[in-house]
């Protein structure tokens, strides 16, 4: 396999990050939002991704089969999400259903199929861990077979006939953000506080928060079902 390209770093000006937050609902009670990432090709994706997970609060990404990339938004702190490395989808979903009870994590891709449904249904039940696809390809057998469900994002005017991986895959989360926020489980964490701002502030608006704490192994494996290498963003100024 040829070394995978590295991600950019994100040199934007960033804040601080505050100490870690807490869970605001038990581990077994919260939606717990993953993503598995295989066979994206573009590094802006990839990193685009990155940052709209750190935002819809995805506690872990796995990354099947690539290795080479540096942390996203490493010198800005502008986000922190833990990523570890999974030699393979069925290895990558192993591990995360191994952090809940046996059928309580849903494995769901997001690709037009007959049997996908609506995003405007809100068609979630619990702890979820999304699969997007390729840039060009969507998601390949091997996913889909690994899929327990399937969304897709319902388009208006005939004008195009896809969204790009990273906007789909945000409007995916953000929906999921939504409907977990609007249950009594929630994420298993508090919506951030809205920042006091007098003027449009753009980047460093909201207060950074330190790692998302991850469900422990409900099988008593331990940390992680493989060996991984996660990568976390430093502080800023790091």
């Amino acid at each position: 396999m040829a070394e995978a390209e590295e991600l950019p770093e994100d040199t934007s000006v960033g804040i601080p990050l505050g100490p870690s937050i807490s869970s605001g609902a038990a581990a077994s009670d919260a939606n717990y939002c993953y993503l598995i990432l295989f066979n994206l090709n573009k590094k802006n994706n990839l990193g685009a991704i990155l940052r709209s997970a750190a935002a819809f609060g995805v506690r872990l990404v796995l990354l099947v089969g690539r290795q080479g990339f540096k942390a996203f938004c490493k010198k800005s702190g502008q986000g922190v999400v833990p990523i570890e490395n999974a030699p393979s989808v069925q290895e990558a979903v192993d591990a995360l259903k191994a952090r809940h009870p046996p059928g309580k994590l849903q494995v769901c891709g997001v690709e037009i199929l007959p049997q996908a449904q609506s995003l405007h249904s809100s068609p979630f039940h619990g702890p979820t861990a999304f699969m997007v696809g390729n840039e060009r390809g969507g998601l390949t057998r091997e996913q889909i077979d690994h899929c327990d469900s399937f969304v897709y994002i319902p388009q208006f005017g005939g004008g195009v006939g896809s969204l790009n991986v990273a906007c789909a895959c945000s409007v995916v989360l953000y929906q999921f953000s939504a409907w977990a926020s609007s249950s009594t489980k929630g994420l298993g964490f508090q919506e951030d506080e809205r920042p006091a701002m007098a003027v449009p502030h753009g980047s460093g608006s909201f207060a950074l928060q330190g790692p998302r704490p991850l469900p422990p192994r409900n099988d008593g494996g331990g940390e992680s079902a493989f060996r991984v290498k996660r990568t976390r963003s430093p502080r800023s100024g790091e």
